[in-house]
């Protein structure tokens, strides 16, 4: 019987070509985005379970608490604190540090600009990073070093690495290191990332006795634990208070927490403050399943349709298999297996297409996904067959095995008009659905063109970046010193460069996360804060800035270094200032010094935050005495900033790039446009637009086909109603029209429902940005006009066809 189900089932796909590729391509652009968007999430959702212990390995944060507008909250922690942990409560098994830094690399003549991650000897014991050549123990040593494949073929190619020498300068000169593990490059996936690891018992050379042992308010490293059973972790943190309290002395005042994170925790919360493990938002994914759940719904609904469009074709082969003795079950068995096997055929049709847009969707979402036919793959695979199998076969297989026999014989078959409303319902929704996406697709473009255009009150066109190089270890504003120090030959230099319009310095620049965030005391005992760039006289012109009262820092007067500041109009609101100039921020530990301008507000963060006080200063000891708390997301050390003449770009670049090799010995020359990088902080937001307008265009593709199947369905029951109407005089005009109506209020009611849906929705996500768009009716009188038009576009020729049919081919029979 099996056999014969397959034999009718293969025959009614051949008989219905049309029919049938369609349903099988529509079901697969639904699997293919199925499939992609659930790949996204699965990586998403697995970082870090790679590692065999992740359920014992935590990462420690601590929180200074000294009033409810004086809280500090870090996932970077202090270097004491790991071996603390450690020696004080055996409930943990191993601890390692993670602190990436700077550093120049030097292989034979060749040096590299190079982010070293410093590591603890447990470093292998907590975390399965897969050494594949040398040993584990490389990290045991001070001059040792473990490296990635990568790394491995970019300084030695094919060659051996193992026992090779490279050279770190980790202060003014350079040491030498011998490479003695190569391991496996980590996986996207991965919070920890790193291309070199030196063993941390470097940190003498790069850190003050005092940060090493007693710098518990100098937050560096982030700190990883590994617990002998994760069940001890409240056990464990109830142990922290007394401990902290007792190292830090009765004379403190306020609260000392510290506190775990479990690991399989870091990627997907941002309750916690970022360290340097990488953090998203879990709003993409769910926006992401939202939009796969959709297409599919989508191509279900397409599926239903067209199943049912064409049950008038199939009843009598039900009337004269119920005559011969079918029961109804075996006809519902019959269809559902039917629905499986063209679940099955678009499945593969699916998984072709996922393979084929795997580069585009991988380029958009950031990642490096692979399709792999692993035992993941298979099981979504086959709860795809299960669902859409059921779920869209289901109401098609139930509607044909309920034909009466006799009227079919008869023919009399006739879809009633609730099962006609019923299947319009479905397209209803399909249209909501499309409408909703279009809609929603238009307000995200409308915001990121409005980020894109705004106004940020300088200009970031033709601007590019150049990172430098201090001795690391440094205290931070040492290293800010040292790094002007270093500029001051490079730009004489380099502005003597033809097609350089201007070079100037900064210890911020933007784009790579806020600025100096510095705390105080003011002089009624309440604690405020502010955002501070130290910066040379030539910033605020450089970056065409506007002053509104005052004036700029200037060379030519030596005290602006020694006791001037500038602030901008968030800083004088904050702190109302009548008159600013001359006045001094209200504190009473800072030095002498006064507001000698106020530059218009600038969006140096970016634009889902609002612009907040700044200070600007051209030495960073104007302020240094009244500071009592500093936070930094982004590198101190000063950056050459070069604004290049329009032209000849690469030519100036490529000048450049030569003076610098010329002026530092051979460094790395690396730079990074402006207004790129600013771009990037709504490179998620760009990506999620760009993968719902491609949903949204499929959503339109399946959605048209679900239209022609109502279309073809409506005429197929009304043509004789239509022949006799052509008898009676009606034109093919209006008969058009006549036909067309239901749907084009299809499309008006299905505007109106999705309108509160989008707008809630929109609304929703546009509060992530401080400066945001309000939402107009055009993007619903656009989505709507799409639909009506790929509406108009899709039905039009079966109305067509119909109006222009001879009446005489439907009434000789009757």
């Amino acid at each position: 019987m099996l056999n014969n189900y397959l034999k009718i089932a293969f025959r009614s796909l051949l008989k219905s070509k049309i029919h049938s590729t369609i349903n099988i391509m529509g079901l697969g652009l639904g699997v293919a985005c199925c499939v992609l968007i659930v790949l996204f999430v699965k990586d998403e959702w697995s970082f870090d379970t790679f590692h065999s212990k992740a359920d014992r390995i935590y990462r420690a944060w601590v929180l200074e608490n000294y009033g409810p507008d004086e809280q500090y909250m870090n996932t970077n922690t202090p270097l004491p604190l790991g071996n603390t942990l450690k020696e004080n409560f055996q409930e943990v098994e191993a601890f390692t540090q993670v602190t990436p830094i700077a550093a120049q690399v030097r292989v034979d003549e060749n040096t590299f600009s190079e982010t070293i991650t410093v590591v603890g000897s447990d470093f292998f014991q907590i975390f399965d990073f897969k050494v594949i050549k040398g040993n584990k123990k490389a990290l045991e040593d001070l001059t040792q070093v473990a490296v990635t494949q990568q790394v491995a073929e970019k300084y030695f190619g094919s060659l051996d690495p193992i026992n090779k020498t490279i050279a770190i300068q980790l202060g003014e000169d350079y040491e030498d290191f011998v490479i003695k593990a190569v391991v496996e490059n980590p996986p996207g996936n991965s919070s920890v990332q790193f291309d070199i690891l030196l063993s941390d018992l470097n940190n003498v050379k790069l850190y003050s006795e005092q940060n090493l042992n007693s710098g518990w308010f100098n937050v560096i490293p982030e700190t990883y634990i590994l617990l002998e059973g994760k069940e001890q972790v409240i056990a464990l943190t109830s142990k922290f208070e007394p401990l902290f309290k007792s190292i830090l002395g009765e004379d403190f005042e306020g609260e000392y927490k510290v506190g775990l994170q479990p690991l399989l925790d870091i990627h997907l919360n941002t309750e916690f403050p970022v360290a340097y493990a990488p953090v998203n938002n879990p709003r993409y994914s769910y926006i992401l399943v939202a939009v796969a759940s959709l297409i599919l719904v989508v191509a279900c609904i397409n599926f239903i349709t067209l199943s049912v469009g064409k049950s008038s074709k199939r009843a009598k082969e039900v009337g004269v298999r119920k005559v011969v003795g079918a029961q109804r079950k075996h006809l519902v068995f019959q269809f559902i297996g039917e629905a499986v096997i063209v679940t099955v055929l678009a499945l593969t049709v699916g998984f072709v297409q996922a393979y084929l847009s795997m580069p585009l969707f991988n380029e958009l979402a950031g990642k490096n996904l692979d399709l792999n036919p692993d035992l993941f793959m298979i099981g979504v695979g086959l709860s795809l067959i299960f669902v859409i199998g059921l779920f869209a076969g289901s109401y098609p297989a139930f509607v044909l095995s309920s034909f009466r026999p006799i009227a079919i014989l008869k023919g009399k078959v006739s879809v009633g008009s609730t099962k006609q409303n019923l299947r319009k319902s479905l397209v209803a929704v399909q249209l909501v659905l499309s409408i909703f996406l279009i809609s929603s697709t238009l307000v995200m473009r409308e915001q990121l063109a409005f980020l894109q255009n705004k106004d940020m009150g300088f200009n970031k066109e033709q601007l590019i970046v150049v990172p430098i190089n201090v001795q690391a270890g440094l205290p931070f504003m040492q290293r800010i010193d040292a790094g002007f120090e270093r500029l001051e030959s490079l730009k004489y230099e380099i502005k003597n460069v033809p097609g350089v319009a201007r070079v100037f310095s900064a210890s911020q620049d933007f784009g790579n996360g806020n600025w100096i965030q510095v705390g105080f005391t003011d002089s009624k005992d309440l604690y405020r804060e502010f955002n501070l760039n130290v910066v040379d006289a030539d910033f605020i012109p450089g970056m065409d800035m506007q002053m509104i009262k005052g004036r700029n820092f200037s060379l030519d007067n030596p005290s602006d270094k020694r006791r001037s500041i500038i602030v901008n109009e968030a800083f004088v609101k904050e702190y109302g200032f009548t008159n600013p100039i001359g006045e001094r921020i209200p504190g009473n530990r800072f030095e002498d010094h006064e507001v000698i301008g106020v530059v218009k507000d600038f969006n140096y963060n970016s634009l889902y935050t609002e612009v907040e006080p700044l200070v600007i200063v051209m030495n960073i000891g104007v302020v240094r005495a009244g500071i009592e708390s500093i936070g930094m997301t982004s590198s101190v050390v000063p950056k050459l900033m070069v604004r290049i003449q329009p032209g000849n770009m690469q030519n100036t670049i490529d000048a450049i790039k030569e003076k610098w090799t010329l002026l530092t010995g051979g460094e790395e020359f690396n730079f990074a446009f402006v207004d790129e990088t600013m771009a990037a902080q709504y490179r998620a937001d760009q990506n999620l637009g760009k993968i719902i307008s491609i949903a949204t265009m499929l959503a339109i593709l399946i959605g048209s086909l679900g239209l022609y199947a109502l279309a073809s369905l409506a005429m197929q029951n009304r043509t004789k109603e239509i022949s006799i109407r052509k008898v009676l005089g009606a034109t093919e005009k209006s008969l058009l029209v006549l036909l067309s109506k239901d749907y084009i209020i299809l499309i008006g009611i299905s505007l109106l429902v999705s309108v509160p849906f989008t707008l809630y929705t929109m609304n929703v996500w546009l509060e992530s940005f401080e400066y945001r768009i309000a939402i107009g009716w055009d993007s619903f009188a656009f989505a709507g006009a799409i639909s009506l038009l790929v509406a108009v576009l899709t039905i039009s020729y079966n109305t067509i066809k119909a109006a222009w049919a001879q009446p005489a081919e439907a009434l000789k029979y009757e």
